[in-house]
């Protein structure tokens, strides 16, 4: 019997564990030196109390804990808020055992106490440090994103607003695939298992990234797996918006194109006007002389000079007089001159033009160049007849001419590449007549614009300030 005890006083003592030993009401009947150094307290000063660890407002708590496990039902581990003798408190891990007698009637129980106040502290450090790590990232202008296994786990207020989210919980959840190309999955996929075994940032990578609401843009992407100094694992992903900057590529790289075009149009219209000046002095001379096809030659000889004009325009656009114009007198007069054509292709031409508008500051010539190209690109469009309606209206210290057409409209894709030079979806067209028109209202301080559909036709915006604007 003593070597029993014995052996239970060892087991009691040798763990790290604190142990208390408390009869069905709750009285402490033994304990062992580890409980004694957890709580402060003394085998002898705690002997005979009732629930001396345990906080008076969780006392009653406990009790009903015991007769669960007197009822027979189960209890698992749990964490509790202990009590030591000087009013302090700390976390424990607790189990708690029913000891029964020979009749399997329960006499008392074991309980068993882990100290947890390091593990606690260490949770509420790490989740503050989480708190303070997410409240960066969520003032961050930088649109960023944190994600876990391929699903996202938090985006900033940058990172919604680019995407087009109302809040960020639009993406909790949500696989980070949804957000890319189907087929860049399998290289964004190598690229995270890359990421996951360095510290380091990736290079940004340029993709296409797709909003909620579908549609696509440019944009770089550089990612770091963190974990160091916070604890939680995640891949940090940063996003930049390439759109404004790919637009201001296009400017340059399209300016660039123009001013090519400008040199050499300048050169071909100096190599081509001296011997056409040449050339139409002796049609003249054989027109006197009545000789044949005299007038064939005329015609063909002022095509080319149209086109050395048009090559003139490119190079300088600028070399006019400007004077005030009614833009309504413009458009009937070309409107005039496109009659025949019209009748050609079964197209009429509806005018809602506003009255009272003021004249605008303009070169009356190249205005209505830009109308007879738009017009005509319309016309040419409506191969199975159909209306054009041309109005206006004021906006601010602006006058719009608007051009609908119902023709077969152009695609998405080839509507942004409308204006470069030699771009064209005509079978015969050099894409320089839109570009010309697109110069001359710039020149103008004006704003040429295009929107289309396809099979429903496609829309010409021209806007004009009504004063001169100074190039």
């Amino acid at each position: 019997m003593r070597l029993k005890e014995h052996l239970i006083d060892s087991l009691m003592n040798l763990t790290s564990d604190g142990i208390v030993i408390v009869d069905t009401h709750g009285t402490v009947l033994e304990v062992n030196k580890k409980f004694e150094e957890l709580h402060g307290w003394t085998r002898e000063e705690v002997i005979g109390k009732v629930l001396p660890m345990t906080p008076d407002i969780h006392k009653a708590e406990a009790l009903r804990l015991y007769q669960t496990l007197i009822n027979g039902g189960q209890v698992n581990d749990f964490e509790a808020l202990k009590l030591r003798k000087d009013g302090s408190t700390f976390y424990a891990n607790v189990t708690v055992s029913p000891v029964k007698n020979n009749e399997g009637v329960v006499i008392g129980f074991v309980g068993v106490e882990r100290d947890i106040s390091e593990k606690k502290r260490a949770e509420e450090e790490l989740l503050e440090r989480e708190k303070q790590f997410r409240r960066l990232i969520k003032l961050s202008p930088e649109p960023i994103v944190l994600h876990k296994d391929g699903y996202v786990n938090f985006v900033n207020d940058a990172c919604c607003k680019l995407f087009g989210g109302a809040t960020t919980d639009d993406f909790k959840g949500r696989s980070i695939y949804d957000f890319f190309s189907s087929n860049d999955k399998d290289l964004i996929s190598a690229q995270l298992e890359q990421v996951m075994q360095s510290d380091n940032y990736t290079d940004f990578m340029e993709r296409k990234l797709q909003k909620l609401d579908g549609t696509f843009f440019d944009a770089e992407i550089s990612s770091i797996y963190v974990h160091k100094n916070l604890g939680f694992p995640v891949v940090q992903t940063v996003i930049r918006d390439l759109t404004e900057r790919k637009k201001s590529e296009e400017a340059i790289i399209r300016s660039e194109k123009l001013s090519l075009i400008g040199q050499l149009a300048a050169g071909i219209a100096h190599d081509i006007r001296n011997p056409l000046t040449s050339l139409k002095g002796f049609v003249h001379l054989l027109k006197a002389k009545k000789a044949d096809y005299v007038d064939v030659m005329m015609e063909e000889l002022e095509h080319i000079n149209y086109v050395v004009n048009e090559f003139m325009t490119l190079a300088k656009p600028h070399l006019h007089f400007y004077m005030e114009s009614k833009t309504q007198e413009l458009v009937q007069s070309v409107v005039g001159f496109l009659q025949p054509h019209t009748h050609l292709y079964n197209v009429q031409i509806q005018l809602n033009m506003q009255q009272d508008v003021p004249a605008i500051y303009c070169n009356p010539d190249q205005i209505k160049q830009v109308l007879l190209n738009v017009l005509k690109n319309a016309i040419e469009s409506m191969t199975g007849g159909g209306f054009i309606r041309i109005s206006s209206r004021k906006l601010n210290h602006s006058l719009v001419i608007c051009v609908e057409d119902q023709g077969v409209g152009i695609t998405e894709e080839r509507l942004s590449q409308l204006g470069e030079p030699f771009f064209t979806t005509k079978v015969n067209g050099n894409g320089l007549g839109l570009m010309v028109c697109k110069r001359i209202i710039e020149g103008h301080g004006g704003k040429l614009s295009i929107r289309s559909q396809i099979n429903l036709g496609t829309t010409v915006e021209i806007e004009l300030p009504f004063k001169k604007i100074m190039a």
